[in-house]
């Protein structure tokens, strides 16, 4: 009887050591749950909404924003970040190009932005629209502009 008792306990022992999955196994199963979306499209919808959003003291929408190609225009921009913009007179990158739209279109604080940490307040938002402006750039080879002194130095 005793027999019975470990053979049935080491059987459902290894049964239940191969119900596991492995390391492989629970990277594949992640992977797999990943496919139907990546995590970051939820920062890039956020971001999406946000340029068109009416907000801060000038109740505005970003939509007239210049990122280097047209007021407006998202699509190919982050690729020729950072470039020179005559409007501020220096070479800027992405986020602080976005910051000078967020401080002359919305009316917000940019220095205050720009000193808030990863993640909060105006900040999050921020990480918002440089993820959804980056995503319209996606598949597209970088082509920094160079015509600008400022650009080259």
């Amino acid at each position: 009887m005793k027999h019975w008792m470990v053979a049935a306990a080491l059987w459902a022992g290894t049964a239940g050591a191969l119900a596991q999955p492995t390391a492989a196994e629970g990277i594949a199963r992640y992977r797999e749950l990943l496919a139907d979306g990546n995590p970051a499209e939820l920062w890039e919808a956020k971001g999406e909404a946000l340029w068109t959003q009416k907000r801060g003291p000038k109740n505005a929408s970003l939509e007239r924003c210049d990122l280097g190609e047209g007021p407006g225009v998202v699509k190919g921009a982050f690729v020729e970040l950072p470039r020179y913009f005559g409007d501020t007179a220096r070479v800027q990158d992405m986020e602080s190009r976005l910051l000078t739209c967020l401080e002359t279109l919305q009316g917000f604080n940019a220095a205050e932005i720009a000193k808030t940490p990863f993640g909060r307040g105006e900040q999050a938002n921020m990480d918002s629209l440089v993820a959804w402006v980056a995503s319209e750039s996606r598949g597209m080879k970088f082509s920094l502009p160079q015509a600008h002194a400022e650009e080259r130095k």
